[in-house]
């Protein structure tokens, strides 16, 4: 899994500081339907941060007025399935007239005029939706909160008649929340021809959209919509009612007259604040639905243990305390200020900074650094407990998942820690008092991530080790008894790895193995796959030295006897040098290519192949200790002259004397 970081959005690498020209494509959604590459650019807002059923039932339903009766009675069977079925995944509300009359008649036997007219109705009952999403992207574009400005741009003067196929891309969504692009016979959210900015779509990839047939993921739930089913309120904490529905925005609370004083700048401060307010309000909404909708239940009909859901849902009631608690704080601010907030510095700075900041970090670290564990884990007793999984079916069904399985719910709070140093520098660029305080708030949301994104990563290593050592098979230690007599037993989920990669393990210029590398904090340990296994095996330069019994090559070499150094026939290989007292191995290794060898190399003063830089820094102690050092070849300390560089070539044996080691400088 890779990991989450802030820099990592792309809606801020995207971001720009202020958008002064209002689009005029934007202003309604009869302009934005002739303007594709804009459409596009919404349309990744929507799905961002909406339902987004009601646009694309609305686009679908535009489809209708030039198409053919042919055409007609072809997609309006695909519209009814996606939109108006009673299990569609994308259904919208349905007039009763329309949903007796599709009770009585199958779709594909209405007359096309019928078909047509149901659509046109069903249409118009989207239109509120819409417009409330187009007046959400208009001020988050104000804000300078939406991407692809320049691509936007780049259209407006370079293809002023955007020039688009004339082909549509039909949304429908899979089970769960994968989306797919269907070519069809229209205009909309298409690709060009050969002439949109690529930046643009390539952005949207990022997002999960795609011109293809492949699976698309949708990373963030929707809103709750008007036209979506009513949560089943019993199953919730009366605190969190309130949750259900969206909160006013603060332009609608505040007064006109203190909303005409205000500066422009003061105003995109305003719309910041209540972004952040507003999403806050969402992940507690999200992170209550796991606690009543997961969480319990699954304690409840002894579907887990309290251990079992412990380690699955790591303190989730303190994590949602702290969110709660600082929702109300941001509630608060808005209740005393008249919706107008005057300082927020305080707030935040209480909620990421000093102690508060530290056990809000343990926690957050806590839950994060399970989640790839207990997704495992989940998908496992799917796959074996029948009622378990009926359960996680029946669960995610309802209308408080807005459509996330459970999957997708459990990573929200990684998601969550990345947008705090967004919204908050973009407080900060708009605050004058208190600014460098909610940028100290920022530095403290960034810390937080880093200590988490650290946590995540030493987690989901003690679960590769865990598996390695299911499946690890020393008997290939045998040949050399001294090994298997001291490895053979060997844990290594007792040890902290620290990188894994695959590797070519060059023993001899015609017998090359592929070998997964381990690092551990004391080992650097070659592993080959043999069918399920992955089994630790000596190798031996020729058969006569395993019949001889002589010194055979160990697929565990102590770092603590270790250096590296180049080979200067392969930019890809590199040689680990593994001493003993009698002498030393000589590994040739080969990286998968030369940008892996070479990350990382500037950081010190040899130059060391790259098993990744933390391997770099683990050796950077023994490199010091085991030998001098440089770019440059250095003066013998004793005799003043130069040790000339010897050939790479010249150490293609299979053991070295000490005063041979002594040689090897740069």
């Amino acid at each position: 899994m890779s990991i989450i970081g802030a820099e990592d959005e792309d809606f801020e690498n995207d971001l720009t500081d202020v958008v002064d020209d209002q689009c005029a494509h934007f202003n309604s959604i009869d302009q934005l339907k002739d303007r594709p590459t804009h459409l596009l650019v919404f349309l990744q807002h929507v799905i961002l941060q909406f339902d987004p059923a009601p646009l694309l039932c609305y686009l679908h339903a535009d489809l209708f007025r030039n198409l053919s009766s042919k055409e007609t009675k072809k997609q309006f069977v695909e519209f009814y399935n996606t939109f108006l079925d009673k299990g569609a995944i994308l259904r919208v509300f349905t007039p009763p007239a329309i949903a007796y009359e599709l009770d009585r008649t199958r779709p594909d036997l209405l007359s096309d005029d019928i078909q047509k007219r149901f659509a046109q109705e069903v249409q118009g009952l989207q239109a509120a939706e819409v417009a409330k999403q187009l007046e959400d992207f208009r001020q988050k574009r104000m804000m300078g909160m939406t991407p692809n400005e320049d691509e936007l741009k780049d259209v407006e003067s370079h293809y002023p008649t955007d020039p688009f196929l004339s082909s549509i891309s039909l949304f429908r969504y899979s089970p769960g929340v994968h989306l797919e692009i269907q070519p069809s016979v229209h205009r909309y959210c298409c690709s060009t021809a050969g002439k949109a900015p690529l930046a643009l779509l390539d952005s949207l990839g990022h997002t999960g959209i795609t011109f293809a047939d492949g699976p698309v993921l949708v990373p963030e739930g929707p809103g709750h919509s008007p036209t979506s089913p009513s949560p089943q309120l019993e199953e919730m904490e009366p605190r969190f009612l309130e949750f259900e529905l969206d909160p006013p925005n603060w332009r609608e609370l505040a007064s006109p007259e203190a909303l005409s004083s205000l500066s422009k700048k003061e105003i995109k401060k305003q719309e910041v604040i209540n972004e952040l307010f507003a999403t806050e309000h969402a992940h507690v909404r999200m992170l209550s639905v796991l606690q009543t909708i997961f969480s319990k239940p699954m304690e409840r009909e002894e579907l887990l243990t309290a251990p079992e859901l412990a380690t699955i849902f790591p303190s989730l009631d303190e994590i949602i305390e702290m969110h709660y608690n600082f929702y109300e704080n941001l509630k608060k601010l808005r209740l005393d200020d008249n919706f107008i907030v005057k300082s927020i510095s305080t707030t935040v700075l209480n909620r990421f900074g000093g102690t508060e900041g530290e056990w809000f970090q343990k926690l957050t670290a806590r839950f994060c650094s399970h989640q790839s564990w207990a997704l495992d884990q989940i998908k496992s007793r799917q796959k074996k407990d029948p009622r378990f999984n009926s359960f996680i079916l029946e669960a995610e069904s309802k209308p408080q998942c807005r459509r996330l399985q459970l999957k997708d719910i459990i990573p929200i709070e990684m998601q969550r820690l990345t947008k705090y140093p967004l919204l908050l520098e973009n407080i900060a660029k708009n605050t004058g008092v208190c600014k460098e305080r909610i940028q100290q708030s920022a530095e403290c949301c960034r810390k937080i991530l880093n200590h988490v994104n650290e946590e995540v990563k030493v987690m989901e290593n003690l679960l590769t080790l865990k598996e390695y050592q299911r499946k690890l098979d020393t008997s290939g230690l045998k040949p050399s008894n001294e090994l298997y007599l001291v490895y053979k037993n060997i844990d290594l989920t007792q040890k902290k790895m620290l990188y894994e990669g695959p590797l070519t393990w060059r023993v001899t210029k015609e017998k090359a193995i592929e070998v997964q590398c381990v690092l551990l904090g004391d080992l650097l340990v070659l592993l080959q796959r043999q069918d399920d296994k992955m089994v630790l095996k000596c190798q031996s330069k020729s058969n006569i030295a395993v019949q001889e019994g002589k010194q055979m090559l160990s697929p565990i070499i102590k770092l603590d006897s270790v250096f590296l150094r180049e080979v200067a026939t392969d930019r890809k290989a590199f040689y680990v040098i593994f001493t003993w007292d009698s002498g030393a191995q000589i590994y040739e290794l080969v990286a998968q290519s030369v940008g892996e060898r070479k990350i990382g190399l500037p950081v010190f003063l040899m130059k060391p192949p790259n098993l990744c830089p933390v391997l770099v820094m683990s050796l950077k102690r023994l490199l010091v200790g085991s030998i001098s050092l440089s770019e440059d070849s250095q003066p013998d300390e004793e005799n003043g002259e130069e040790q000339s560089e010897r050939p790479s070539q010249e150490m293609d044996s299979c053991q070295l004397t000490g005063r041979h080691l002594c040689c090897l400088k740069r």
